[in-house]
């Protein structure tokens, strides 16, 4: 028994320490994972034609049975029910749909679920292109799954609240809420081992990230000049870069990765301290993680490991910066038109908002105020009555403000209201303050619109829990506990498989039973982390099509220019990361069946039917792996040049046109890597 206690006090300290998460905290990162999910879908969506559908590279039915084999193992993609081009803008426009219902918080758990298939599906769609920043979506989409996002700050707590908070009147809005409602900022945990695996998940990738970058290049700090001279990869900022710096100023930026990368792994794992501890990882994940971001083109990596650090917020974190903001921000008296269901309505939102509590609110009539009395800004906020549908009054000086002074008056009491209001009415061109004086001049058709009344209609209130209601649930949190435990476990096995650095003697992949292999395969939970490890690439390398037109014409399909078989005198080549990863994924003799005679090839003799030019028809065409060495430290020059065909196209029986030279010999394809 004295073992047992131990081990439950032990538990229980680990879980208070490491498992705990702030709903506060869960609600914010849900808004900016749901944000980057939707920009990720929209960036997949631009490639769809010569990426996702069976127009492009690679057909849905030959990725699935290239040869009479699935093209890996344990696949699994929704995007394979997708065939052409109208239909995969359909699976995205849903995707999309899908990730800014999770976004905004609505339905958060269905949809939660449903971005981890898109997001893992649009993976198996097109694996070539596939990078760590993919694996990354993926595996917080599969933590953040497990764990109530849409608790705090979401479409789901808000209508929650509605059922729960049904007020009459003015007054009752006056009456806070409990903290668990949606806009309060207050207390509330939820303890659960998703949160466990992903803060230690976030760790891990740091550490082996580290220890996996042990070769001479990263030891003599010339890394981050080979970066530089990636063309295929870097962005303007960065040839700009390696074109002012000099060779003993990038060695510094090299060593200050590793030493970065290495002080996260104790700052997110440190258990005291964490508001200095945690808020200093944050800042040095969006300094890394941001400088990759604007200095090469990987993908997703960067901006899912800045959306990563959210989960770092603590209750310590939340604290500081509400009474940083309270003493910044002053206390309003919003005046309602009492007559108007409408701006009661308004009232009610605007109650659910404020949550520092620095908020009150009366009627018109108890105040006095009118849309016209010491007011400044009143254009457009009074309706035919003379009250102003909504004013702001600052209780210590009497002064009043209504329309679009009303507005940002109340926003700077809200949390983040300075900020968020000035960028709202750029972004939305002034929309907030035309609609509230539209409102105001027609309240009561507006009210009859949305059905408002006064008093509101009563809407259902929030079921009871019965005892049978809550054993069901403290079963199913149990079932869920027990999943994420036996995908904490898989994810282990795997980081010890995945890693180089790991002792040989740990490594089990031989060992592995076909269960873990699919629970890991399927949504591509992998866990290999050691970018540019264990020293960076030196050599440099883009795909170039030299094609012959039926006229005779030398183009490159993927650029429509002439080829560019030249890459050193290249500034950038300015390729987006879906490109330039199948570019360099193609290449190697291991996707050699994703060339001919379907795949690549395919996709390159229908090159006359994108352009809609009968003369852009190809009879000829070289796929070449352009490719270099990146300069020498101390150097700026890159050096020998080379092409590597690797795959040759000669149309069978063709004869040219009178005036025009016969093709050239077809050209022994060669390796450009494996």
């Amino acid at each position: 028994m004295h073992l047992r206690a131990r081990l439950g006090r032990a538990k229980q300290w680990f879980l208070a320490h490491y498992g705990t998460a702030d709903l506060r905290t869960l609600g914010v990162f849900r808004i900016v994972f749901g944000c980057l999910l939707v920009a990720e879908g929209l960036r997949r969506w631009r490639e769809a034609g010569w990426a996702y559908s069976n127009e492009g590279v690679l057909a849905n039915h030959y990725h699935l049975y290239v040869l009479y084999r699935p093209s890996g193992s344990y696949s699994f993609s929704l995007f394979h029910a997708f065939s052409s081009l109208a239909e995969v803008h359909v699976a995205f426009a849903l995707s999309v749909a899908c990730f800014f219902c999770y976004a905004i918080g609505w339905k958060s758990r269905l949809f939660a679920v449903l971005s981890f298939v898109l997001v893992t599906s649009m993976d198996w769609r097109m694996p070539l292109v596939e990078n760590g920043g993919y694996v990354v979506v993926n595996l917080l989409a599969l933590w953040t799954m497990f764990l109530p996002t849409g608790a705090r700050f979401s479409v789901d707590a808000w209508l929650r609240s509605y059922r729960a908070r049904q007020e009459r009147a003015i007054d009752d809005l006056n009456v806070r809420a409990p903290a668990s409602d949606a806009g309060d900022v207050g207390a509330g945990t939820v303890v659960s081992w998703a949160a466990v695996c992903a803060v230690f998940n976030v760790a891990c990738i740091y550490y082996f990230n580290v220890v996996n970058k042990a070769g001479a290049i990263w030891r003599a700090g010339d890394t981050v000049h080979y970066v530089l001279h990636l063309d295929r990869m870097v962005t303007g900022l960065a040839v700009l870069m390696r074109e002012t710096l000099p060779l003993w100023a990038t060695k510094p930026l090299t060593w200050g990765v590793l030493v970065v990368e290495a002080a996260l792994v104790p700052l997110i794992l440190w258990p005291f301290g964490r508001r200095v501890t945690r808020s200093l990882a944050m800042l040095l994940m969006w300094g890394l993680h941001g400088t990759f971001g604007v200095m090469m083109r990987l993908g997703p990596f960067s901006w899912f490991m800045i959306g990563w650090s959210f989960l770092l917020l603590a209750p310590a974190q939340w604290e500081a910066l509400a009474r940083w903001y309270r003493e910044r921000a002053s206390p309003r008296v919003v005046v309602l038109d009492g007559s108007s269901p409408l701006a009661f309505a308004l009232g009610r939102v605007l109650a659910r908002l404020d949550g520092l509590d620095l908020l009150r609110f009366e009627a018109s009539g108890e105040s006095g105020a009118s849309g016209a009395s010491g007011a400044s800004g009143a254009s457009g906020a009074s309706g035919a009555r003379g009250a102003a549908l909504v004013a702001a009054r600052d209780p210590a000086s009497g002064q009043v403000w209504t329309g679009a002074a009303a507005l940002g008056e109340i926003a700077q009491a809200l949390p983040g209201g300075k900020v968020v209001w000035p960028v709202l009415r750029v972004v939305t061109l002034g929309a907030p303050v035309k609609a509230l004086a539209f409102a105001a001049r027609r309240r009561e058709a507006v009210a009859r619109f949305f059905g408002l009344t006064l008093p509101p209609r009563p809407v259902p209130a929030l079921p009871v829990e019965t005892p049978l209601g809550q054993q069901l649930g403290r079963v199913r949190r149990f079932a869920r506990e027990g999943v994420v435990i036996y995908l904490g476990l898989c994810a282990t096995s795997q980081l010890i498989n995945d890693n180089k650095s790991v002792a040989a003697a740990l490594k089990h992949d031989e060992y592995m039973p076909w269960f873990v292999r699919a629970t890991i395969g399927y949504p591509r939970l992998f866990q290999a982390w050691g970018m540019f490890s264990a020293n960076p690439i030196t050599d440099d390398g883009v795909l170039a099509v030299d094609a012959i037109t039926v006229d005779g014409r030398h183009v490159d399909p993927f650029t429509g220019g002439p080829p560019d078989l030249v890459l050193t005198d290249s500034r950038g080549e300015g390729l987006n990361q879906i490109r330039q990863d199948y570019f360099n994924r193609i290449r190697l003799d291991r996707n050699k069946v994703f060339r001919k005679p379907q795949g690549l090839q395919e996709y390159l003799l229908r090159y006359h039917e994108r352009t809609g030019k009968a003369e852009d028809e190809l009879v000829a065409f070289d796929v070449l792996w352009v490719r270099d060495q990146c300069p020498r430290p101390g150097s700026k020059a890159p050096y020998a040049n080379e092409t590597v065909p690797i795959l040759s196209y000669r149309r069978p029986g063709y004869r040219p046109r009178a005036g025009l030279p016969p093709l050239p010999p077809l050209r022994k394809e060669e390796s450009a890597g494996d």
